[in-house]
């Protein structure tokens, strides 16, 4: 009867192992996100347009970018709001011109600016803005939850 005993530990004790693997791997796949973060199909907004409106709430006048994807929704967004979209030809130059208007005008200025290297490329100008202790915002895109 022993042997049986030691049989059904060595079963249980691998059904454990498959288990757990189990829920790495759909955790790995974003199935356990998924589960607790229902995303709302009916809603007729989108990020950008939140985004948007606080902008304009704020005054904001202007927005500083080099376009991408990550940030599309939030540049078509503030063009419907009435914001304007200035592009820039790099990330930097982005955060230096919103710089610029918060140092000119008083208000925030706001740059957006794609994921990775985008944002990155921005880090001497952010310096820059904090060592002037200018009130900029950064908006740094990123990936869908579902394409991570």
């Amino acid at each position: 009867m022993e042997s049986f005993g030691c049989i059904s530990s060595v079963l249980g004790c691998s059904a454990c192992i498959v288990l757990a693997g189990l829920v790495f791997v759909s955790y790995k796949l974003g199935l356990i996100y998924q589960l607790f973060h229902k995303t709302e199909t009916k809603s007729p907004r989108h990020g950008g347009e939140s985004v948007a409106e606080v902008l304009r709430a704020h005054g904001i006048k202007f927005l500083f970018t080099l376009v991408g994807g990550h940030i599309s929704p939030i540049l078509v967004a503030c063009e419907k709001v009435g914001i304007r979209i200035v592009d820039t030809r790099h990330e930097a130059t982005a955060v230096f011109a919103a710089d610029a208007v918060a140092r000119l005008s008083g208000t925030v200025g706001v740059a957006a600016v794609t994921a990775g290297p985008g944002l990155t490329n921005t880090v001497t100008a952010v310096k820059n803005a904090q060592m002037a202790e200018s009130p900029v915002l950064l908006l740094g895109g990123a990936a869908g939850t579902l394409l991570q």
